[in-house]
């Protein structure tokens, strides 16, 4: 599998299924092309859904599946406000 990294503005924040399995969809804009996400961990897609659609730069890497979608591994905020790192970065280190 090859791994990759994209840095790109979240936008379009979707919850395909929260139970059992927390699934979360996302599309990065980025300054080449737009990437469609998906988010399969429990503890990132909850983090996911805290960011606001169009605000804050992200830096995700992870690998493609058969239907063409970036399967997040981890990912990073790179503009966070206060906000975000309280309830974000912080719970994030826990995790990574």
């Amino acid at each position: 599998m090859k791994k990759n990294s994209y840095v790109g503005v979240v936008a379009k924040i979707r919850v395909i299924e929260m139970f059992p399995d927390t699934k979360v969809r996302f599309t990065l804009y980025t300054p080449c092309n737009n990437v469609n996400c998906l988010v399969m961990k429990k503890e990132l897609a909850n983090l996911i859904l805290f960011l606001d659609e169009k605000k804050y730069e992200v830096s995700i890497h992870g690998h493609y599946n058969k239907r063409n979608q970036f399967i997040i591994e981890k990912f990073f905020i790179r503009n966070p406000d206060s906000f975000i790192n309280e309830f974000v970065v912080k719970p994030m280190r826990s995790i990574a």
